[in-house]
């Protein structure tokens, strides 16, 4: 009984993180993540071969709610090769964007950067898998502000990446 009244609370912890959580399926069911129950899907995309679900992420203030989104976007890919491509355009385009600057990154999956949108400074985090034949990857874009909120966002960020395919 001592043992159970010990283990209860963890279990409650547990719990309660994946219980504030909803369910995405994305490519007819082969990836399942989980994202915060506040997180607003505003967008989903399907094609034959390339799939993008968008979330906008309730902001501290009015201009966050509107600019605070993470999408996951997936594309089927023939190999490692097709990853590399997938990978490599979408770089290749962010590096494109208005006052884009880049940021110190910790693995070769990341990209990290700052640029404009409008007249509205973003710093973007984007993470890149590759599971099942699928190039996946997670984007999350905050406008600079205060930051309690910057951690929430980043900390849901984390947990959905946590929650890919490796």
């Amino acid at each position: 009984m001592k043992r159970l009244l010990r283990t209860l609370p963890l279990a409650l912890l547990l719990a309660s993180t994946f219980a504030a959580a909803t369910d995405v399926s994305l490519a007819g069911g082969a990836l399942h993540v989980p994202v915060p129950d506040n997180w607003v899907p505003i967008m989903q995309s399907q094609g034959d071969v390339t799939e993008t679900q968008v979330f906008q992420v309730p902001g501290s203030s009015a201009a966050d709610a509107t600019l605070a989104r993470v999408s996951i976007t997936l594309q089927q890919v023939p190999n490692l090769n097709g990853f590399q491509q997938f990978s490599g355009n979408l770089r290749s385009h962010a590096s494109g964007l208005k006052e884009y600057v880049a940021g110190k990154v910790t693995s070769p999956t990341e990209n990290i950067y700052t640029a404009k949108e409008g007249t509205v400074k973003l710093d973007y985090y984007e993470r890149y898998f590759y599971s099942g034949g699928y190039a996946i990857q997670l984007r999350c874009i905050r406008p600079t502000g205060d930051a309690k909120w910057n951690a929430s966002f980043d900390k849901g960020c984390a947990e959905v990446a946590a929650h890919m395919p490796s």
